[in-house]
């Protein structure tokens, strides 16, 4: 059974591409070119965009409650996406939403959505140029498409796997079950973490060279993690725990600090 989900899996990374991440040089496996996971995610854009103007969440600048507080993020946000050379790769779009929740995400289209909630945490240019530059960080990693990519991967190699059992029904429901929680916390949790650290420093890097200061990044996430609460233990996370990502973000301090010190410095290849 090892064998055949191993021989599976084996076979589709045989066909698939690998690229490498700009700036941290990773190698990662791509099932999925760019112009299908934008697809997708213009496909996901249209509902998000229905339901948000349905509920008449969205904030404009013409807003008198919220103007300045899109002024700012449309701010930062530009000079992020410049910094990370990304201002004429793609269509970009900053929908700024009145909801409660501290949370920003950039999808691979190039949509980038911001809570207001999310302003009284970060609260400075620099603060929210930390949130912003992580999520223009997974765009750079294109790690959306790496996700869906070992989703597919794991997801043929179960049922492979699975199909080696298929004359006993309760053996093949019981290895289907359990490759299936060792695909979800042995291998799609830890890339997730991976990914979040990665964008981790790739957003310290972007938001220096937009002129940041990326020490402003351990206060943020202090401030995140007051705000959170509780927290699940690091291992059963699809994050890294915030004692964790702290250090990881003095490890790579000093390198940003160059960016912030000399702008005009190009981004590593």
């Amino acid at each position: 059974m090892r064998h055949a989900f191993v021989l599976a899996l084996g076979a589709m990374l045989s066909f698939s591409a690998c690229e490498t991440v700009p700036v941290t040089g990773r190698s990662q496996v791509m099932l999925f070119s760019e112009e299908e996971v934008v697809k997708l995610a213009d496909q996901a854009h249209v509902k998000f965009m229905a339901e948000a103007q349905q509920k008449g969440t969205i904030v404009t600048a013409s807003d008198p409650s919220a103007g300045r507080d899109v002024a700012q993020i449309n701010t930062v946000a530009r000079r992020i996406i410049d910094a990370a050379g990304l201002g004429s790769r793609y269509k970009w779009e900053i929908i700024v939403l009145r909801d409660p929740s501290a949370n920003a995400s950039v999808m691979p289209n190039a949509k980038m959505v911001v809570h207001t909630g999310l302003l009284p945490i970060t609260r400075t240019d620099a603060g929210l140029a930390v949130v912003l530059g992580h999520e223009v960080g997974h765009v750079v990693a294109r790690h959306s498409a790496e996700r869906l990519s070992q989703s597919v991967l794991l997801e043929t190699g179960t049922q492979v796997a699975a199909s080696t059992v298929a004359a006993n029904p309760a053996l093949q429901a019981l290895t289907a079950g359990a490759l299936g929680l060792g695909a979800q916390f042995g291998v799609l949790m830890p890339y997730s973490r991976a990914h979040e650290s990665e964008a981790d420093h790739l957003g310290l890097i972007f938001m220096a060279k937009a002129g940041y200061d990326p020490a402003e990044a351990i206060a943020l996430w202090e401030r995140m993690e007051k705000a959170g609460g509780s927290r699940t233990p690091e291992f059963l996370s699809t994050h890294p725990n915030p004692e964790t990502r702290r250090a990881q973000i003095r490890e790579w301090l000093p390198d940003a600090q160059r960016y912030y010190k000399d702008r005009s410095l190009p981004l590593p290849r």
